[in-house]
């Protein structure tokens, strides 16, 4: 087995169980500070005109119905489009557009390449010559993804490394993290398209993910594939310790700041979570709060002010 077999099976292996942690932590934590901001994209009968369940006396007494269509209705244009950079950072768009539209398609890409080395990995790892029809699909749409990827990402990254340098606003706010990912980033567009005009780009790839389905020694595929797939397995590893995990925490943010809007009725779910979070102690240092470690916050909400007033 190679480095680059170990290192890519390590790097998936911490970014699953890094990743799936860093959910489920923040899936347990305490009920987040919602917007109550309407309209809210689950509902879609007030979605139109702004609207929310409150507006009916007896809200209480009736079951909300929560629209997932309602929802994807609101996040494809975000994900898909960067309908809020569209929007509230217009010059931006164009870059940002490109450099996701370039990661989605070489993450599309990893989908498809595990598929092809099931389906056709053996022909052309020991070498066959026919490749059936679902085989010519896969290979022609790995071969159209990989150039179209590294291409479009290549251009909307480096457009926003020379947007965050000549644009004022975005250099003084900008970190050396914030360069150094973009930078990491490009280094997988850049090395990406050399590997694929280094010849027989898709072949390589379906080589070396039948090799690690298999857990076969892979064979030799030249120096573009191998910088390439070091540069590739070194990212998957820093990823998951960075801020660019907003990819799946948005999901937070938005279904459970933004969006949410359950409200907290006897008996409920909600209701019991907020009881037991107003039986934490509280050891806030504000003098105002008069936290002493011991008192939760229960007890705070409901003690009598230095005026003698509840």
């Amino acid at each position: 087995m190679s480095v680059i077999q170990i290192l890519i099976y390590v790097a998936a292996l911490v970014f699953l169980v890094t990743n799936i942690t860093r959910f489920v932590r923040m899936a347990s934590t305490p009920i987040h500070l919602r917007w109550e901001l309407y309209p809210v994209a689950h509902d879609v009968k007030r979605y139109k005109y702004g609207g929310s369940f409150l507006e009916e006396a007896d809200w209480y007494t009736k079951k909300l119905h929560k629209s997932k269509l309602g929802e994807m209705r609101v996040m494809l244009p975000e994900i898909l489009l960067m309908k809020g950079v569209w929007e509230y950072n217009r010059s931006l768009w164009l870059w940002s557009f490109l450099f996701h539209i370039g990661l989605y398609l070489l993450s599309g890409l990893i989908i498809v390449l595990l598929l092809g080395g099931i389906i056709i990995g053996p022909n052309i790892f020991y070498g066959y010559d026919s490749l059936s029809i679902i085989g010519q699909i896969i290979y022609n749409l790995s071969y159209a993804m990989l150039i179209a990827g590294c291409a479009i990402g290549t251009i909307g990254t480096l457009g926003l490394i020379i947007k965050r340098m000549s644009d004022h606003e975005m250099s003084v706010s900008s970190t050396f993290g914030s360069f150094f990912n973009l930078y990491f980033i490009a280094a997988i567009f850049i090395s990406g398209l050399v590997f694929f005009f280094s010849g027989n780009p898709v072949e390589k790839l379906i080589t070396f993910y039948y090799s690690l389905i298999t857990f076969q020694a892979m064979p030799n595929l030249g120096a573009a594939f191998a910088v390439h797939a070091v540069i590739s397995g070194l990212f998957l590893l820093y990823l998951p310790f960075t801020h660019m995990t907003h990819f799946f925490m948005k999901y937070f943010t938005y279904h459970k700041v933004r969006w949410e809007d359950s409200p907290n009725v006897r008996g409920s779910k909600l209701e019991k979570r907020i009881q037991e979070q107003l039986s934490y102690p509280v050891s806030w240092s504000a003098p105002h709060i008069g936290a002493d470690g011991k008192k939760n916050w229960a007890d705070i909400a409901t003690e009598e002010g230095e005026n003698g007033k509840e």
